[in-house]
């Protein structure tokens, strides 16, 4: 093995020192410009005890808008729940997955009657109006 020379060390070094102070990227400032691919919304419950599923996709008619609202920025900053302060009395429980490029993937869960922010619910009212509903039943 041949000995390492001081210069290669010192070069070595500033490497190491730069990886270690070059900040790194924050998760939701790379994702931010990722656009929403697709939409999977999960509604349960509700007075029947329903289930029902709604996609949407680069493919749905009208599926621009609540695409481009989960791609923003503003939905990608919610919380991943959002549950009332009293859960009783056959409320509709929402899981809605939304799909980005880059394989990313959130995930927002909420039930009807929880305070949460307005864009939620938007994203939810326009899924349900223009999604594909319970695409693995057909």
């Amino acid at each position: 093995m041949a000995p390492i020379k001081p210069s290669g060390v010192f070069a070595l070094t500033v490497a190491c020192a730069a990886a270690v102070f070059t900040p790194a990227v924050p998760v939701s400032a790379a994702s931010a410009s990722a656009p929403a691919e697709a939409i999977v919304l999960e509604r349960t419950g509700g007075f029947a005890g329903k289930r029902d599923t709604f996609v949407v996709d680069r493919s749905t008619a009208d599926g621009r808008g609540p695409l481009r609202v989960a791609g923003s920025t503003e939905f990608k900053s919610l919380r991943a729940s959002y549950r009332p302060r009293n859960s009783c009395c056959d409320r509709y429980s929402y899981r809605v997955t939304v799909s980005y490029r880059h394989g990313r993937v959130k995930t927002v869960t909420a039930v009807q009657g929880a305070s949460a922010p307005r864009i939620l619910w938007r994203t939810i009212d326009e899924v349900q109006h223009v999604g594909r509903q319970n695409p693995d039943a057909h």
